[in-house]
């Protein structure tokens, strides 16, 4: 009996042993070789790099049988994103791929890396690494772009700021908003991967655009935006007008009349039966002065206004009130307004944009060469060449007309003188 006892001791010892040793067998096979590249998450696109789809290479001499991915993040738990099990012919040059679905919906933002846990043919298993880590990066800027801008006479808007990315740029897009939502009206392309891009760019206005957007992309797909108003302008530019003196019998003139409501200008000859409509008229004396007239005030020298033998005999009546006003260099306010017209940026051309500046009350604006002796109803066409002009309406309000004055030949005769001039006439 104590005989069996020793046997029975032995067998177990036996097997006790041999499976010890079976797991230092597994514990000295050759372990795993796990091949992969370290990866990023940029959390701003949400997608990995350097390669869009994690992936690497496992070699196992023992074969693999499963294997498992395990997202690693510092603030939680490890959790399993996905599972394979490879093909006889792979299981010991195994080529893996996790597509971007099966971490799409985690929170990246404190990823440390995507653990992989083997178990092979002969039940052993295996722990590798593959190391990733999350960053943002910076988001692009637009700098220096202005709130709003006026187009020019022609049209164009020339629009400057600064385009910055740390990623590198790669595209300039501009909209705007003529069909109501924004269309792209022109985009730069940007081939260098260019951190900082000077923007002079000239956009050509299209009707009824209000808004100009422009957005800019860069080499991560990152976008950022600006948007730039267009104001609606409450006046008219009618540019480069020439109107003529009063005129000979001979010569008569066809510019001596201006109309404002539309821009035109009417001559002698066409004037009779539509004096309701002019706003200030052109004269120039046998002494060489030439003047802007109130209509009103003209009524002394409409004979001089012929076309052929006969002579202008307007109804006072039906004549206009003008008032002028020539706007002095060298005060706040007259600078101000100075300033705005040489940088296209008047917007509204009523009374308050004259504030501060006595109202019109010259019906003549005269012209005088000399810088000296510039007035309240004196100009020039280099210092003191912009004209307040303020013509009366039926219903007890006036529009407001801003004259800027260019040039002024005197001519011989002196009836065929000549005045050149921009003028701004309020709706």
């Amino acid at each position: 009996m104590m005989k069996n006892f020793y046997l029975i001791t032995m067998i177990a010892a036996g097997f006790i042993l041999l499976n010890s040793c079976k797991k230092d067998k597994t514990a000295v096979n050759t372990p795993d070789v796990l091949t992969a590249k370290a990866f990023t998450f940029n959390t701003a696109i949400g997608q990995t790099g350097p390669d869009t789809i994690l992936n690497g290479e496992l070699n196992s001499t023992v074969g693999i049988r499963l294997i498992y991915f395990y997202l690693m993040r510092s603030d939680k738990t490890d959790s399993l994103i996905y599972r394979d099990t490879p093909a006889q012919e792979n299981r010991n040059l195994y080529r893996f791929s996790i597509p971007a679905k099966s971490f799409s919906a985690a929170k990246l933002t404190k990823v440390t890396g995507i653990k992989v846990m083997v178990k092979h043919i002969d039940n052993s298993s295996f722990e590798g690494l593959i190391k990733m880590t999350a960053f943002t990066p910076p988001m692009p800027t637009l700098t220096d772009i202005p709130a709003s801008i006026l187009p020019d006479e022609t049209g164009k808007v020339l629009i400057k700021g600064k385009a910055n990315s740390e990623n590198g740029l790669k595209l300039i897009e501009f909209y705007d908003d003529s069909k109501g939502a924004f269309e792209k009206a022109d985009q730069i392309a940007l081939t260098k991967n260019e951190k900082t891009y000077e923007l002079s760019y000239q956009y050509t206005y299209r009707k009824n655009a209000g808004k100009i957007k422009i957005v800019i992309t860069d080499s991560f797909g990152l976008k950022a935006e600006a948007l730039i108003n267009i104001p609606i302008k409450s006046y008219v530019l009618y540019k480069d007008l020439t109107m003529m003196a009063h005129g000979t019998a001979s010569a008569p003139s066809a510019s001596s009349f201006f109309n404002g409501e539309t821009g035109s200008l009417l001559g002698s000859c066409t004037v009779s039966g539509q004096e309701q409509k002019v706003d200030f008229v052109t004269y120039c004396t046998t002494a060489m002065v030439f003047s802007l007239y109130s209509p009103a005030s003209a009524t002394t020298i409409t004979k001089n206004y012929k076309c052929n033998t006969q002579i202008w005999e307007p109804d006072p009546a039906s004549l206009k009130v003008t008032k002028f006003r020539v706007l002095i260099p060298g005060s706040v306010e007259a600078d101000r307004v100075y300033a705005a017209y040489n940088a296209n940026t008047i917007i509204e051309l009523d009374d308050q944009f004259f504030e501060g500046i006595t109202a019109p009350g010259s019906s003549t604006a005269k012209f005088d060469a000399a810088t000296a002796n510039q007035a309240a109803n004196v100009f020039n066409t280099t210092s003191a060449y912009l004209i307040w002009v303020r013509v009366p309406k039926p219903d007890g309000t006036f529009t407001n007309q801003l004259l800027s004055a260019k040039s002024v030949v005197i001519g011989s005769p002196v009836a065929v003188s000549t005045i050149k001039f921009d003028i701004l006439v309020s709706k």
